[in-house]
């Protein structure tokens, strides 16, 4: 799938080679699993123009959103410097025009986006152990309110919040996205196989929309080839 390449600033990284995009990501550190390509395949409405990928990483979501589907502009939120310089090339390599980066979800006007997509750090640094099996993992840094509040402002009424999180807190998501008036439509729990328990799964909740949830087929891993 992928092979070692390059550096940006200390990261080594290799390029990861896929059927339709090639994507940099660090060899060690944070590195993106299967999230991504399920939560970018998703049918776009014709009036879904703008959206954000919240907390971009390398840029997969956003190159993947740019290479299926007809949205005019993908604005790639990412605060890490070194994971800009990344997002910046996997821009390049892939020959899209229509991904935006800045650095902050603040840096766009309200009531601006149709869909925000987003596979933010879940984990909790008071629930799970920090060692050595999970010092690479998404520790959130910033609260799940918080960044369900910040999307809120930015987000066009009835327009669709697509994202990806732990099943150990979805009663704290469900709860957090009703507040803020996202009435959630679906959920999609993904498994390794089906002799596995679900530990992530796909959410998708639309703006000033009232509740009403279907929950899809589930996802095994073992049944897709996602590299």
């Amino acid at each position: 799938m992928g092979k070692k390449v390059k550096q940006a600033a200390m990261m080594e990284l290799e390029l990861c080679d896929f059927k339709t995009i090639k994507v940099y990501q660090p060899k060690v550190g944070y590195r993106f699993s299967f999230e991504p390509f399920f939560l970018a395949n998703l049918d776009i409405q014709k009036h879904c123009k703008v959206a954000a990928d919240i907390g971009s990483g390398c840029g997969i979501i956003s190159i993947l959103l740019a290479k299926k589907t007809s949205i005019e502009k993908i604005y790639a939120v990412e605060n890490n410097l070194e994971y800009i310089d990344i997002l910046n090339e996997n821009i390049r390599i892939n020959n899209v025009n229509n991904i935006f980066v800045t650095h902050s979800i603040e840096n766009l006007p309200n009531n601006f986006l149709d869909l925000v997509v987003s596979n933010p750090p879940y984990y909790t640094k008071s629930s799970f152990r920090l060692s050595k099996k999970y010092e690479t993992q998404k520790f959130e840094s910033i609260p799940l309110l918080e960044i369900i509040k910040n999307i809120r402002r930015k987000i066009k009424h009835n327009a669709t919040l697509r994202l990806s999180f732990h099943t150990t807190r979805l009663f704290e998501l469900l709860n957090i996205l009703d507040t803020n008036k996202f009435g959630v439509k679906t959920i999609q729990l993904v498994y390794g196989n089906k002799n596995k328990i679900s530990k992530v799964c796909i959410v998708e909740a639309k703006y000033n929309s009232k509740t009403y949830i279907t929950i899809e087929k589930p996802i095994f891993l073992e049944e897709y080839k996602l590299y």
